[in-house]
């Protein structure tokens, strides 16, 4: 029997109780063990691209966006940065008060784009969300899309992105599968963007049940309310239960 936690944002004209939902796994319905309306402290990976197609200031801007909104993080939280082009650079720990334009400032973009390697390098067992800042391109990854998203859904992590592009296949999966949101933005306004992925987070509900399906593979996950005035707004719609 497996434990499942699940974020997820909702509206709703009052405070979400169990009751308030159904939630089914491959179909069958589960029991809500409990709702939770506090963010637990988690890890923050930021996972900006530093290809030459970030250059034009689009790469600072997103290095000082982060420094300028890191008054949303809470006690307990965990700063990570992983910048890639072609290739994917070794995680950087972000210690709290520690700017992170003085501490990656120094890179200047260059080369090709391995947008599917980064993300889906990021293992992690603890509550993570994965924060994305890109041009949306991906020119040189190994890792398959398909491959890149069984392995994000087999983390308790949620994507959430600002892309400088119109499309986005592969983010755009990413972020649906794990209840996360993506953004459109230019250089003056990923500040923005970046201040509602950190509203949109920190007003999540997370729910937890005690899965009752046995299968392996990829579980569907469907939550639905059963009040007219609470509606799902994201929601993870499944996982990868090896």
């Amino acid at each position: 029997v497996d434990f499942v936690e699940m974020p997820l944002r909702i509206r709703a004209s009052r405070p979400i109780r169990a009751e308030d939902l159904r939630v089914r796994e491959n179909g069958m319905e589960q029991t809500i063990r409990e709702v939770r309306s506090d963010r637990a402290p988690a890890r923050f990976f930021f996972v900006i691209d530093r290809s030459l197609s970030m250059s034009d200031g689009k790469f600072r801007a997103a290095l000082r966006a982060i420094d300028a909104e890191a008054g949303q993080l809470r006690s307990g939280d965990r700063v990570v940065i992983v910048l890639f082009n072609h290739i994917v650079s070794r995680p950087v720990a972000i210690q709290r008060g520690q700017l992170v334009v003085q501490t990656v400032g120094g890179v200047n973009p260059s080369g090709g784009t391995s947008l599917r390697d980064a993300v889906s390098s990021i293992a992690t067992d603890d509550r993570a969300y994965i924060v994305v800042i890109t041009d949306g391109g991906d020119r040189n990854s190994e890792t398959s899309e398909s491959e890149a998203l069984q392995r994000i859904s087999r983390t308790k992590t949620v994507v959430d992105a600002i892309i400088h592009s119109d499309h986005s296949s592969f983010l755009e999966s990413a972020a649906k599968n794990t209840g996360g949101t993506i953004a459109r933005a230019s250089a003056s306004t990923i500040q923005n963007e970046l201040h509602n992925i950190f509203l949109d987070i920190n007003s999540r509900y997370t729910i937890a049940y005690q899965s009752g399906v046995h299968t392996l593979g990829w579980r569907t996950i469907d939550i639905q309310p059963r009040r007219r005035d609470v509606s799902i707004v994201h929601a993870r719609k499944g996982y990868f239960a090896p």
